[in-house]
């Protein structure tokens, strides 16, 4: 462009650029071909397009008063024909934006309406060429100018007292909404409050076909959120409401009914439009029954329509409550599933119904039958009725998790941890979707009974005890853990805390069943079993002493524990001639001053707590002393009062003898022993042969 356009200012207060439209047309300088537009064209029709953008009242309000306003239209929709994109769209946005405005339409009438200047263009023949444009700004510009010159207008004729003519209007609505930019024509159309109040008066059941148009129309308006905005702040929620209330009203045209059925559901496609017909409940609940009676019509469609329309209301939470209002709807889709069942469309239609419907049926909480430590058995009630019992399974959902579906009305739930609770819920699944869960039920497992004890082993016996002990089993499923429970032959004994136990007071050489079994507060688990047998007497008797060194005045005594010792082992006490001569925790003694050649009769005791345990008795001798004159009172032995008599010696003349004599006779005699105090002399004669 010339010069930069200045945001803050319009470009005919710069330049009146519309004077290039008037001097190019009366120096004839654009000719049929358009085979070559100026750049001042092309600039003057950018300015005009920025002029509209930056406020079309304003701009278009200067330009219908310039004073050759019908020379300047004319010569821009001429434009319309160039083979240059850039123009043609520009022109038909400019002609678009123009007719927008009730002055600027009023202006284009007056032009193109006058038979001499309509003959120079044909702007209808123009903008209908353009649809097929390859530049789809063009279309959309071209889209644009034809629904606004032909929108207002033709809703005018909705109202003609000539029914053919009524119809055909009625005709052209519903045709240009087929195509979503015909219906933002229609919305954003600058009279759009009075097209779509004409629009609604037009619903009437009198004039059918007038009726079933506008009635399509109506429903493609407002499948959009905002055509459902724009209708209801147009015309008001109860005017719609009634204006649908009529046309379901049962009539020889089946058409009405089925558009009004796609319009409500066009309606209902948003919890917005939903809303609507829960604000106007007395009028929604007649629109309902009314559906309801379409339902047993005997025209395929019509019962098509009728159940889809339910169908997209029943998607909305709380909406079951009003479907089933008159309590004639379950019955009613059982009926449909019977007369139509050749019809698939029906029958798809008809179930997805039954299960919208139920969808917004909570079902009844399941109950609980038997509940044990891990499993619980849970039970609930259908409530719900189909023809195919296949097509409707159960899933059940415990803590909000999903564990299973089954299409039985009863399960059982295993693994669970014992003294836990639990919430259960149920919810219907079919192959249409998922209802709503139930309400949980909340129960508690029991209490698990303790597993038995590990390791259950003897410690030690003896011969009126036993200690046993074991190890604590896993506990963790057990909230209320006791103790242990002690049986002695199947009879309870004691009870304890601890991991051991003593038993006493039993019958040496006895064989003994002990069962221990943890204790909680939902009682004893399982036993386990031991058998114990108290040592015998014999096993815990000691053996005979033995005597490794027997001397003439000494002796040294050995002895070995017993194979058992019963009960804590003290002492030993060793006894000689029913004397006890030792007493200690060793094994062995030396006992010393013994009498030669004596006799001694040894035994050994061994002391516990449980008594005192004697061996069998051990008898020995000393030895021999040679001197047996020799007098030697034993160390435990007391010593005689009577004094020693000593014996004269007799004399003794010896005679002379051999060396080889005197050295036997010297061998022969023993050596007097230093250590006796008192010792007797015998004279020895000695026989001396020659």
């Amino acid at each position: 462009m010339e010069n930069e356009y200045n945001n803050n200012q319009f470009h005919f207060e710069q330049k009146n650029y519309f004077l290039r439209f008037i001097k190019l047309n009366e120096n004839d300088k654009l000719n049929s071909k358009f085979s070559h537009i100026n750049k001042h064209i092309r600039h003057a029709l950018e300015y005009f397009v920025d002029d509209l953008k930056h406020d079309q009242y304003k701009t278009i309000d200067h330009f219908l008063n310039q004073e050759f306003v019908n020379d300047i239209f004319l010569f821009i929709a001429n434009l319309l024909s160039c083979d240059d994109d850039r123009i043609c769209g520009n022109c038909a946005y400019i002609i678009g934006s123009i007719i927008e405005i009730e002055k600027g339409l009023k202006q284009f009438l007056s032009i193109f309406t006058d038979n001499c200047l309509s003959t120079t263009v044909d702007i209808v023949q123009i903008l209908c060429q353009m649809l097929t444009h390859p530049d789809s700004d063009c279309i959309l510009n071209a889209t644009g100018t034809l629904g606004t010159i032909l929108v207002f207008n033709i809703s005018l004729l909705l109202n003609s007292t000539n029914p053919w003519i009524a119809s055909n209007a009625a005709l052209v609505f519903a045709r240009l909404t087929v195509e979503e930019v015909g219906c933002q024509i229609i919305l954003t159309h600058s009279k759009h409050h009075e097209i779509l109040n004409q629009l609604l008066a037009a619903l009437d059941v009198n004039d059918p076909s007038r009726s079933t148009n506008i009635a399509f129309a109506i429903a493609r308006l407002i499948e959009g959120e905002g055509g459902k905005k724009i209708l209801i702040n147009d015309c008001g929620q109860n005017k719609f409401f009634e204006a649908i209330l009529i046309m379901l009203e049962i009539n020889e045209d089946k058409g009405i009914n089925k558009n009004a059925c796609y319009a409500l559901s066009c309606l209902c496609t948003s919890q917005y439009g939903f809303q609507l017909c829960i604000e106007s409940i007395i009028l929604f609940h007649q629109i309902l029954i009314a559906i309801e009676k379409i339902l047993l019509s005997i025209e395929h469609e019509t019962v098509w329509f009728a159940l889809m329309c339910l169908t997209t209301i029943a998607k909305h939470n709380g909406a079951y409550e009003h479907l089933c209002y008159s309590k004639k709807l379950l019955g009613i889709i059982k009926q449909i599933q019977e007369k139509w069942i050749e019809y698939k469309d029906i029958q798809d239609e008809s179930k997805l119904l039954w299960f919208m419907l139920n969808k917004n049926i909570k079902p009844k909480q399941p109950q609980i039958d038997e509940c044990r430590e891990t499993s619980v058995d849970i039970s609930w009630d259908p409530c719900i009725s189909i023809e195919d019992d296949k097509e409707i399974q159960y899933r059940i959902i415990l803590d909000d998790v999903s564990i299973t579906k089954t299409n039985k009305t009863n399960y059982s739930i295993n693994n669970l941890k014992s003294n836990t609770n639990y919430n259960v819920k149920i919810q219907y699944v079919t192959t249409l979707g998922e209802s709503i869960p139930s309400d949980p039920t909340i129960f508690q497992t029991e209490d698990e009974l303790p597993p038995p004890v590990i390791n259950l082993h003897i410690v030690r016996t003896t011969m009126t005890a036993a200690r046993i002990g074991w190890e604590s089993p896993d506990l963790s499923a057990c909230n209320s853990f006791k103790g242990y429970q002690i049986y002695r032959n199947d009879i309870e004994y004691e009870f304890t805390n601890e991991c051991e136990i003593t038993i006493n007071s039993l019958i040496p050489n006895t064989a003994y069943k002990i069962d221990v079994c943890a204790v909680t507060m939902k009682g004893n688990g399982q036993r386990t079993s031991i058998y114990v047998k108290t040592e015998s007497n014999g096993d815990s008797i000691p053996a005979p002493p033995t005597f490794p060194i027997i001397g003439r005045r000494e002796l040294h005594i050995k002895w070995q524990a017993p194979e058992i010792i019963c009960g804590r082992l003290f002492r030993y006490e060793l006894i000689c001639n029913g004397r006890c001569i030792y007493s200690g925790t060793d094994q062995e003694y030396h006992a010393t001053k013994l009498k030669s050649d004596t006799e001694y009769i040894v035994e050994v005791n061994v002391i516990t707590n449980e008594g005192r345990f004697r061996s069998r008795s051990a008898k020995t001798r000393t030895l021999k002393d040679e001197f047996q004159r020799t007098v030697r009172h034993s160390l435990y032995e007391r010593p005689t009062q009577s004094p020693i008599r000593f014996k004269r010696a007799d004399t003794v003349i010896a005679r002379k003898v051999s060396p080889t004599v005197e050295r036997r006779l010297t061998k022969e005699m023993p050596v007097i022993n230093q250590n006796v105090q008192i010792t007797t002399v015998r004279a020895v004669q000695l026989k001396v042969i020659i």
